[in-house]
């Protein structure tokens, strides 16, 4: 007979009145338990790589949405710019003035006087510039240089 491992090496086994446990019937299932886990983890998986791309789309969408808003309102500024600009080139225009004057009562000289300056006033005016370069006292190029070039060409029309 078999020894019983349930009972320690140095004792013997009971013979008699030994009975033998009774063993539950083993059946061989099949394994198909797993591949569906793996399937189901699987398309959880694929769902939510699927949900991530639909948010960071979301998100760039609403980041686009700013962006043109933002391209919009720039537009608008530059149009308004443009548009104060002209308003601002006929309110000093020579004809313009001129007009001004007239409904003033304003009218033009019919004579003219030249004063001399003290050459002490025009040292001290002299020496209180001397500092400022040139080029930022005579400056040639001005942002309304195009502008002006324009009204040329078109005869001061607007």
């Amino acid at each position: 007979m078999a020894r019983n491992m349930a009972f320690p090496i140095d004792q013997e086994l009971p013979v008699e009145g030994f009975v033998a446990p009774s063993r539950p019937r083993l059946v061989e299932t099949q394994r198909g338990g797993r591949a569906f886990w793996v399937l189901v983890v699987s398309a959880a998986l694929v769902c939510g790589v699927f949900f991530l791309a639909a948010l960071v789309h979301v998100e760039l969408a609403q980041q686009q949405m700013k962006l043109d808003s933002l391209t919009k309102t720039v537009a608008l500024a530059r149009d308004n710019y443009n548009v104060l600009r002209h308003e601002r080139s006929l309110l000093i225009s020579p004809d313009n003035l001129s007009a001004q004057a007239a409904r003033l009562g304003m009218k033009p000289s019919t004579q003219a006087r030249f004063v001399a300056v003290d050459p002490d006033i025009v040292a001290g005016v002299l020496a209180s510039t001397a500092d400022l370069s040139d080029a930022v006292a005579h400056d040639a190029e001005s942002p309304l240089n195009g502008f002006g070039q324009l009204k040329s060409e078109i005869g001061g029309a607007p």
